[in-house]
């Protein structure tokens, strides 16, 4: 499990400087830095905005006592979508930013949705509840 891990972050972080090194080439170091720090801002107000509505949303499902579950999923989604925007580099903010749009968020949604139900019927997703 630790060999697989630890590839998939150098492979990554190799990849996050490889598109930086290309986008500073293109429009200066600067620029580029001031889009880093640009997106940076843009998760963190995501990140609260986002978070303080979807919780609201969640309390009043369950006050109506509904089924708060794609409520919980837009919530993760966009919880990915900040912390993607927050990570420095190309490819991350990218990804954040199409999560961002409602109309690729549901790509993501049924990709994330799919992958779990696939993990469950092969056995290797587990959830731990308490008593």
């Amino acid at each position: 499990m630790f060999l697989p891990v630890t590839a998939f972050f150098a492979i990554g972080t190799g990849i996050e400087l490889c598109g930086l090194k290309w986008v500073s080439d293109s429009i200066s170091i600067v620029n580029t830095i001031s889009l880093i720090m640009f997106s940076f801002l843009v998760g963190i107000v995501v990140s609260r905005s986002y978070g303080n509505e979807c919780f609201e949303r969640i309390q009043r499902s369950l006050k109506s006592r509904e089924v708060p579950a794609d409520d919980v999923l837009n919530g993760a989604v966009m919880s990915l979508c900040s912390m993607l925007l927050i990570t420095p580099g190309v490819v991350t903010d990218t990804i954040g930013l199409l999560i961002m749009i409602p109309a690729t968020r549901g790509i993501f949604k049924d990709m994330g949705l799919n992958l779990t139900r696939k993990r469950i019927q092969a056995g290797q997703q587990y959830f731990f509840f308490r008593d």
